[in-house]
């Protein structure tokens, strides 16, 4: 489940109980459903309070998600992600030659660091690897 995911049934949760409370309330009337409503509402209101905040929590730790794996890449490879400012990346001159062989894959079953979320692994590549993620400002890059 994603975080956002995660936070709409929060969501819908509180408001769902809120429903149901303000019909029992209708139903059996005032002190009755006061003394039940009171208690049980706290612990659902709680509950999805908790299941909202888990979910907008996930959903800010996500990780950009770019990868790059198993490839032949005859050129360079260029990863940027949530920058706050400019990013300029250059390359003139290179000339793309294919790349040595491929390295082995991981084997199955195998975990590996997710790191920050940018990533190039298991892969052949004949020119730079750059990989931008975060700034607060510029970023140049230049040259082959």
């Amino acid at each position: 489940m994603t975080g956002r995911t995660q936070a709409l049934a929060g969501g819908a949760t509180f408001l769902v109980t809120a429903g149901v409370m303000a019909l029992y309330l209708a139903t059996v009337g005032l002190e009755e459903a006061a003394m039940w409503a009171t208690v049980l509402g706290l612990f659902v209101s709680l509950a999805s309070l908790a299941a909202t905040m888990g979910g907008i929590w996930r959903e800010r730790r996500a990780p950009s998600g770019q990868s790059v794996h198993g490839s032949a890449v005859g050129g360079g490879i260029t990863q940027v992600s949530g920058t706050g400012g400019n990013v300029r990346i250059t390359r003139r001159g290179h000339t793309a030659t294919p790349p040595g062989p491929i390295p082995p894959t991981t084997p199955s079953g195998t975990a590996t660091p997710e790191g920050d979320g940018q990533s190039v692994r298991d892969s052949g590549t004949a020119g730079p690897v750059d990989q931008v993620r975060n700034t607060g400002g510029d970023v140049d890059i230049e040259g082959p």
